[in-house]
């Protein structure tokens, strides 16, 4: 018998990005961009059949009305964590990336290569950013860590909490989490040992 499989593993949770929005090639922050049909149809299938004891959702609307409309189809009470919103792009948040580009071509490319070094005009500083994620997920894990929990959220959300699981600084931009993405983080009681065991797809 292997040691993981020695430890006591309480709950799941899901982390499941937005689908795709109507708006394809901006700063998508706090923006409020809604889903396109196809995102709505990424969501719904890549959540067919499943079901979970408590949904979290981010307080924008891309996350946050399929959260609700989940939660009414599974009687499930719905949780909106604030600290789950996306990272907040300044002056750059809704704003085309041509654009953007255009103007400030080598900053774009510093917060690219390096956003905790590097934050846009007004922005929100990435390391602030990472550490509300955290203490969001910290907070989930302590209140609803035994149940199976699905949250609703963003990409960049989701590539802090992976970070913190993998033990790695600095994955953001260097993960691939596409639209209606879902990630299983099996819970430790331990309390460190959480495991990622599924990324893309939940089986």
């Amino acid at each position: 018998m292997s040691i993981r499989s020695r430890e006591e593993t309480l709950g799941t949770i899901d982390l499941m990005r937005h689908g795709e929005t109507e708006a394809s090639d901006i700063f998508r922050g706090h923006v409020e961009d809604p889903l396109s049909e196809q995102g709505w149809l990424q969501m719904e299938q890549a959540v067919a059949e499943r079901q979970w004891d408590r949904i979290v959702t981010s307080p924008l609307g891309r996350c946050s009305l399929f959260a609700h409309a989940l939660g009414q189809q599974l009687e499930r009470d719905v949780l909106v964590e604030s600290r789950f919103a996306e990272y907040h792009f300044g002056d750059w948040d809704g704003e085309r990336y041509d654009d953007v580009m255009a103007q400030d071509q080598e900053l774009v490319q510093q917060f690219f290569d390096d956003p905790f070094a590097n934050t846009p005009p007004n922005a929100e500083s990435f390391s602030v950013f990472h550490d509300r994620v955290l203490q969001g997920w910290y907070h989930v894990v302590q209140q609803h860590g035994t149940k199976k929990v699905l949250i609703v959220t963003h990409g960049g959300v989701i590539m802090s909490v992976l970070a913190e699981i993998m033990g790695l600084e600095r994955i953001h931009g260097r993960i691939d989490v596409p639209f209606a993405c879902l990630s299983r983080i099996q819970l430790s009681a331990e309390g460190t040992n959480h495991r990622l065991v599924s990324h893309g797809s939940v089986n």
